[in-house]
């Protein structure tokens, strides 16, 4: 029973890492048509009109058995939906593509490989959690299989003082990624999946509206010789990957311990080589394939040792 709750938890984590990488192809058609903070902007407002009516139902239906929260809550929860998009949103979204053009795809794509440990880093003081060997055993083994499946990026690196502020550009952007993932775990405690993310996104949108119309030669409203298929482009990333993705990932983050989330976080290069294989074309090598099954042994080991430590606890 225990090895089939691990095979599922595994194996939900996965189906999130595919949702998010069809992020790869879809940013690659739309950002040809509109800038950065532009493409962000609508993505989110695609993203919240697609869940804002499911809030609106959930709050409707828990108003009878909601406590009333007081002012001070609200004020409290106002700020951290600030922190959550000026932290969590806004550098993943902007200033990753910025640094990018600055350094390299390639840069970027190792440099990512931080997320993980990012998240297991800010986890110990934010929600108290320990670092076990068993953990480190197996974040470890995850970012070796995370190597072997972005190999071909490490050959295109090139790390020089050129190339220098733009990585620590996509540095700040890493640190934003894992920042959003421990904050909300924190604010599931307190809101819903739902909550959590369409406020969350409404800070994201307006932050990224006012840094087009601020730094953008083209602004947000300048869209009108966008074609079909960047607009599919951008349906595809707010339904998928910050949409139905987004859910499912809130639901796990609520439920599994970081350590494995952080684990399952290398799955995302695994799949974005498949997907990108499968829609551009691209080979797949022996050595991707092989990374690929140590990430998936990695996610087993450390769901089973949460598994056994819950056990022992209770």
């Amino acid at each position: 029973m225990t090895m089939t709750r691990t095979l599922a938890n595994v194996g939900w984590l996965s189906l999130v890492n595919v949702l998010w990488a069809s992020q790869f192809p879809a940013y690659k058609l739309a950002a040809d048509h509109m800038s950065v903070s532009s493409l962000s902007f609508y993505t989110f407002l695609c993203a919240i009109a697609i869940l804002a009516p499911f809030l609106v139902w959930e709050q409707r239906r828990a108003k009878s058995q909601r406590i009333a929260r007081d002012r001070a809550s609200g004020r409290l929860a106002a700020l951290d939906y600030l922190l959550l998009g000026f932290i969590g949103l806004l550098p993943p979204s902007i200033l990753m593509a910025w640094g990018i053009q600055h350094s390299s795809g390639s840069n970027a794509a190792i440099l990512t490989l931080t997320i993980p440990l990012l998240m297991v880093a800010v986890a110990v003081p934010l929600l108290g959690e320990r670092l076990t060997w068993t953990r480190i055993t197996a974040l470890a083994l995850a970012l070796l299989g995370a190597v072997f499946i972005s190999k071909d990026d490490m050959g295109g690196s090139s790390f020089t003082s050129s190339t220098l502020f733009g990585n620590l550009v996509i540095f700040g952007a890493c640190i934003g990624s894992a920042f959003y993932n421990i904050y909300s775990k924190r604010l599931l405690s307190r809101h819903s999946e739902l909550e959590v993310l369409v406020y969350g996104y409404t800070v994201g949108a307006i932050l990224c509206l006012l840094a087009s119309l601020a730094f953008d030669e083209r602004p947000f409203y300048d869209v009108l010789d966008v074609p079909m298929g960047g607009w599919m482009a951008v349906l595809i990333l707010g339904s998928l990957t910050w949409g139905v993705s987004m859910v499912l990932f809130m639901w796990l983050l609520r439920r599994l311990d970081i350590a494995l989330i952080s684990v399952s976080v290398y799955l995302l290069s695994f799949f974005g080589v498949l997907l990108s294989a499968l829609t551009l074309g691209e080979r797949v090598h022996r050595t991707q394939l092989l990374g690929g099954i140590v990430v998936f042994a990695a996610a087993i080991l450390s769901d089973s040792y949460e598994r056994r430590a819950a056990q022992l606890i209770k």
